[in-house]
């Protein structure tokens, strides 16, 4: 059995599912029922594609257990099973979780606009830049950030989106580009994916190499664009399976996560560099056309 064409089939099912409940919802008459199942949807695709265990909530409220401090509601919240949620609501089971046992949010639309996007972005900036205080004196590694370095690893977020207004990969990046200008780069979403136009996320400036997560404030944004249907997503689980491998609670025992399972090198589609960039120099001896390198293999 041929395990990379299986999970490439299993990608390609999800691309179509996708696909298909943008398509049957449009019809559905109220804006609430819309979104939820498109919500849905994408929170069913993502998660079957993280190799790393966690509870996924759907529109958990982000609420500092202490302090009481909001942090806004979060489409998909990735949390650390290990630390219970502080209130549980009876109406629909959704949650209200401190933001030390939040690994990754994740915020989902249906079309992708400036205002929308800006809106999604500053929603995942509030969650990634809140305290993670220790839940006991201990730490066991110092996370690198462009201010010095923290004791914990901050949390990530990005936006899922199944379409966008604009099919230029250029206007994108400078929706997210505009909006990140003057930011420190820990408000920065660490990706942006659109099913049908690609997955964008952050690449050194001076070699071209893909930066899953942010740090000097240089960083320039680059695009998979998709020339198959399904690239994207492959795209999107690969970057989150490599930010998962540091998901950590403060104050627990900090365990580095193995790498996916997803096997490296499946179709990911065309990489469009920034103007003044020049693509990394880095060969592949898979069968495809671009990889998806966080790192030399």
């Amino acid at each position: 059995m041929n395990v990379g064409l299986d999970v490439l089939d299993a990608f390609i099912r999800d691309a179509i599912f996708l696909d298909q409940t943008f398509k049957e919802t449009s019809t559905l008459r109220h804006p609430t029922d819309k979104g939820n199942e498109r919500e849905y949807a994408a929170r069913t695709v993502i998660g079957k594609h993280i190799r790393r265990h966690a509870t996924i909530y759907k529109r958990a409220g982000i609420e500092d257990s202490s302090t009481g401090q909001w942090f806004r509601q979060q489409d998909v919240v990735f949390a650390d099973p290990r630390v219970e949620p502080h209130r549980i609501l009876r109406d629909d089971n959704r949650v209200y979780v401190d933001p030390s046992a939040v690994h990754t949010v994740v915020e989902v639309k249906s079309v992708l606009g400036g205002t929308v996007l800006s809106t999604a972005m500053q929603s995942i900036a509030d969650v990634q830049t809140a305290p993670r205080r220790r839940q006991a004196d201990i730490h066991h590694l110092r996370f690198t950030i462009s201010t010095g370095q923290t004791e914990f690893v901050p949390t990530s977020g990005g936006v899922f989106a199944y379409s966008s207004r604009s099919a230029n990969v250029e206007t994108v990046t400078g929706w997210i580009e505009g909006w990140c200008q003057g930011r420190p780069p820990e408000e920065w979403p660490k990706f942006v994916t659109i099913a049908d136009l690609g997955h964008f996320m952050w690449c050194d400036p001076l070699t071209g190499k893909c930066i899953p997560w942010p740090v000097k404030g240089t960083e320039r944004l680059m695009c998979f664009q998709a020339t198959r249907a399904h690239q994207p997503l492959v795209a999107l689980a690969t970057h989150l399976n490599h930010l998962s491998r540091l998901w950590w609670v403060p104050g627990t025992a900090f365990q580095l996560g193995g790498a996916s399972d997803i096997p490296h090198g499946l179709r990911v589609g065309q990489a469009v560099y920034p103007s003044g960039v020049t693509p990394s120099p880095d060969t592949c001896n898979h069968p495809c056309l671009d990889c998806q390198r966080f790192s030399p293999r």
